[in-house]
């Protein structure tokens, strides 16, 4: 067992192997523990991390440290503690809601050459088919033919757009403020996008309802994970869902950089598969760096349900040009 003290907390990892560094984040239910598995599958070319969060396995329980950003923290801590400089990040469920946080900030981009997220919180968004993605044009023209534009119209169209425009630099110098003193952008508020929560009454219960969720008690899976459940705070479930937004967690997903691969399980019943008009949102001019698989018979747990996960690892970890990985029913976005 190995430990590191952060932010004046005990925080729990295990180390396997030699090589680029690999960090694997867990999720809502369980520990570090189920990425065994997987830790001995990388350990031949990889040095591989695998940490407890705030509140989870053997690390501390200090209901202050729970909320997403704390969490978020202890990633960025844990990598300069060790002297990580650059590291591919898998994420699971919460680990992985951690990783695209932690990966969306322009100072973190260059230190997560890729990014694995599994049965990640991707849920559908109230309005989405009308959102308007961060950083492109608004439109503001009038929907009137030609010939029914007067003076009006048109000064009421420049009086709009000069709105937009101020109210954007506002909302950009209010994140860009946030972001300097170690805010995460949900303390930005945005009116035509009001925040959407289905997380918290999901997670909120307790961590054993969770896992009866993915597993019946007589699957060899949840007696593995079962252990794991008296050492997960119940209010560490509750309070890192207290920040989520759909759309805002959609709108990071989309602005990251790095290749990135999503995996769900088709039969996730803890957090659904992603909607096709989602995943139609967060691929939109992304094809050649975003790749999404919805895997057949395949509950919340990719990493121990999952036959080829050790392998598609490998070969994320490895492959050049991510559109080279040979995915089956790899999800691909409809020509419009």
């Amino acid at each position: 067992m190995s430990a590191i003290t952060i932010g004046g907390e005990l925080i729990h990892y295990e180390v396997l192997g030699r090589g680029r560094p690999v960090i694997l984040i867990h999720g809502w239910v369980g520990s570090w523990r189920y990425w065994v598995p997987t830790m001995q599958n990388l350990q031949l070319k990889y040095r591989v991390y695998a940490i407890d969060l705030h509140g989870f396995g053997d690390s501390s329980k200090n209901e202050k440290k729970y909320t997403l950003s704390n969490q978020v923290q202890l990633l960025k801590d844990f990598m300069e503690a060790m002297a990580i400089p650059k590291a591919a990040l898998i994420g699971h469920g919460l680990g992985a809601w951690v990783a695209i946080e932690f990966a969306r900030a322009k100072e973190n981009a260059e230190k997560i050459p890729r990014l694995m997220l599994l049965d990640a919180p991707i849920f559908q968004t109230p309005g989405l088919e009308n959102r308007h993605r961060p950083g492109k044009a608004v439109p503001l023209t009038s929907n009137a033919p030609p010939e029914q534009i007067d003076d009006r119209t048109i000064a009421s169209s420049n009086s709009m757009r000069r709105q937009a425009m101020l109210e954007l630099e506002m909302m950009s110098r209010a994140r860009a403020t946030g972001e300097a003193a170690g805010i995460s952008s949900p303390a930005v508020r945005d009116d035509r996008n009001p925040p959407h929560n289905p997380l918290l009454d999901l997670i909120s219960s307790p961590p054993e309802s969770l896992l009866q969720m993915c597993f019946k008690r007589s699957d060899p899976i949840y007696n593995k994970l079962e252990p794991d459940m008296p050492k997960t705070d119940r209010k560490a479930l509750r309070e890192s869902a207290k920040e989520f937004d759909s759309g805002r967690l959609l709108d990071n997903l989309w602005l990251l950089s790095m290749p990135t691969i999503i995996l769900h399980g088709k039969d996730d019943a803890l957090i659904r598969p992603p909607t096709e008009s989602v995943l139609d949102y967060i691929t939109y001019e992304k094809e050649d760096k975003l790749i999404v698989r919805l895997i057949d018979g395949v509950r919340h747990f990719p990493m121990l349900e999952y036959e080829r996960f050790n392998r598609l690892v490998n070969d994320f970890l490895e492959v050049p040009d991510i559109t080279q990985l040979e995915i089956k029913e790899r999800w691909k976005r409809r020509s419009r």
